[in-house]
């Protein structure tokens, strides 16, 4: 084959492979951010289960409880805006 020829088969097969493997890393960092979130949630979750086992009496145990959603819900907010950012960060990055 000629050098040109060959030149202009791997710069080809190049161009195609290099989107997929940015593509790829994108989706890979969109996937952290959303694990990350979830492992967050979780360990709020756990943490309320023992506080509310914990609460002498009704009305504390309401309280742990409406604490409980709030950070979850906190978290959960927190988790949509990271995904948000990464997915912003990655139609901008090339």
């Amino acid at each position: 084959m000629r050098p040109a020829k060959l030149l202009t088969i791997v710069t080809l097969s190049a161009s195609l492979l290099f989107p997929a493997a940015v593509a790829w890393a994108e989706r890979w960092n969109v996937r952290r951010e959303i694990s990350e979130g979830n492992r967050e949630i979780r360990r709020e979750r756990r943490e309320a289960i023992r506080e509310i086992s914990r609460s002498d009496s009704p009305w504390e145990a309401r309280r742990e409880i409406r604490e409980a959603h709030r950070e979850i819900r906190r978290e959960q907010r927190e988790q949509r805006r990271e995904v948000r950012r990464e997915v912003r960060e990655n139609m901008w990055r090339w």
